[in-house]
């Protein structure tokens, strides 16, 4: 357990198994599982290593690659509580709890969390829409494939949907490491096929009225829509698979 932040770094790699994104103050994106916390230290295990012990105050985000992660938590002398974290940011958690009650705990408050590995459940699919053709789309001439539409305000996105294409939304900010790291794919996936564009969402902070407006708990978070402007799904945090399952499914 002595091993060094700087240790830390070197062997933070990823690994095939989707890993826990840790932002530390330095700047430096280390890749690894986060196990617990107590004591003002994280206990955080990076690929086919020991686990180590790492200061919260070196910790500036931890992102999950599922948009969240189940775990207990432990405030002062309270019962344990179960539910999810989808996010550690500015020295808080944002917790989820079992009951679906929101909140954002600074670490101060907390005496224990426990992270679980055990995946979330899945969420139940959406009933089949008809297959409606799409309307013609008024916009004879070229539009814009990937357009950022805001930088913090609030924003109507269903008045920035191309009708007839899929709109895929990317919230995102400047400092976030993984929304860096999805960025890049999101746009390459959008420039290579016809029938999609991307519109960008700059939440700059979390206080933002953007973030206000819906309810951020971590970023990238990502929306799509099909042709008609009908949200089709959602996730927090970057998944291939679940964005293709969402595009498919846009496209009936």
């Amino acid at each position: 357990m002595k091993t060094s932040i700087v240790t830390l770094i070197l062997l933070g790699v990823a690994s095939a198994a989707p890993a826990d994104l840790i932002q530390l103050t330095s700047g430096k994106l280390v890749s690894g599982r986060v196990l617990s916390y107590a004591n003002d230290l994280f206990v955080v295990q990076p690929t086919n290593t020991a686990p180590v012990q790492v200061p919260a105050n070196s910790i500036s985000t931890i992102d999950f690659p599922s948009g969240a992660v189940l775990a207990t938590v432990e405030v002062g002398g309270e019962k344990p509580a179960a539910g999810k974290i989808w996010l550690y940011a500015r020295g808080a958690l944002n917790f989820d709890s079992a009951s679906g009650e929101t909140a954002r705990i600074p670490l101060a408050k907390i005496s224990r969390v426990s992270f679980s590995a055990d995946p979330l459940p899945d969420r139940p699919a959406p009933l089949p829409r008809p297959k409606i053709n799409p309307p013609p789309s008024p916009y004879p001439y070229a539009f814009t494939k990937v357009e950022i539409i805001s930088h913090g305000e609030s924003v109507d996105i269903q008045k920035h949907c191309i009708p007839g294409k899929i709109t895929i939304v990317d919230f995102y900010a400047d400092w976030c490491g993984p929304c860096r790291q999805a960025g890049p794919i999101l746009e390459e996936c959008v420039n290579k096929d016809p029938d999609l564009v991307l519109r960008k969402i700059d939440i700059v902070k979390w206080s933002s009225p953007v973030s206000q407006q819906f309810g951020l708990h971590g970023i990238p978070y990502i929306q799509v829509y099909d042709g008609r402007g009908n949200k089709v799904g959602d996730m927090t945090g970057f998944n291939k698979a679940i964005l293709e399952s969402y595009l498919s499914r846009a496209r009936q």
